[in-house]
């Protein structure tokens, strides 16, 4: 009979030695159909919310509750009062009366340590509430490419089952700079070759191409850095968590 320290060992190892499942689904039924099959879901929305949500809680947000609407966000900031931040954005702009947009940059230590952000944005945050149902619901960008991949990876292990990144998209149309992320994390997963020049690819696509029009570039830039950071906002208690 194995020691208890043996069986752990040889229990690991069996995890190790699984190959872990991990496939590529787009929008909100991609993400509805991953929750209902009980999949590991990472979603992806490199501009600029899962970059926002993952810079925000690196710098001390203490979690950060996504809503669909406006109003949901206003209603549950006021129940909170304290210490809250009501944040978002409509095509890319600030919605007026809030304290923060979606700019990652925004979300400095000084503004955001201690806080509770209620967030809601165009697209990432309804798809959000598409896979909320989900038993595992991760964050993943390029920021955090390769600490996402791990973290899913070993929860792949230790459920045995699969793994479904979600490129969110734009208005209900794919993104490349979605799509090219959520390969880049896939790759990392299984231990692949990353697909080359992904900050460039990043900075030419259209959505990035609108985020610099409109006075965003340097947050287009700063989104297509990879692994900058180890953080992977976890979805617990109906927020993203560190």
């Amino acid at each position: 009979m194995l020691p208890k320290q043996g069986k752990k060992q040889n229990k690991k190892r069996i995890h190790e030695n699984i190959k872990t499942k991990v496939s590529l689904a787009f929008g909100a039924q991609g993400a509805l159909k991953a929750a209902q099959k009980n999949h590991i879901i990472l979603l992806v929305d490199t501009l600029r919310a899962s970059t926002t949500i993952t810079t925000a809680l690196d710098n001390g947000a203490k979690k950060i509750i996504t809503t669909t609407t406006v109003e949901e966000a206003k209603k549950i900031a006021q129940q909170i009062r304290e210490n809250v931040i009501l944040a978002g954005e409509r095509q890319g702009f600030k919605i007026k009366g809030f304290q923060l947009g979606n700019s990652p940059l925004e979300y400095i230590p000084q503004r955001v340590k201690g806080k509770i952000i209620i967030l809601t944005t165009t697209n990432l945050t309804r798809i959000a509430n598409s896979a909320q149902n989900a038993s595992h619901l991760l964050i993943g960008c390029l920021i955090n490419a390769q600490s996402a991949a791990q973290k899913a990876k070993i929860t792949a292990q230790e459920t045995g089952k699969p793994i479904t990144i979600i490129h969110v998209g734009r208005l209900n149309k794919k993104a490349p700079e979605d799509y090219i992320t959520a390969q880049t994390i896939k790759n990392c997963i299984q231990n692949k070759s990353l697909p080359k020049n992904i900050a460039q690819k990043i900075l030419e696509t259209p959505n990035a191409q609108y985020l610099a029009h409109i006075g965003y570039r340097k947050d287009v830039e700063y989104c297509s850095q990879l692994n900058i950071t180890a953080t992977v906002p976890i979805y617990k208690n109906q927020a993203f968590q560190k």
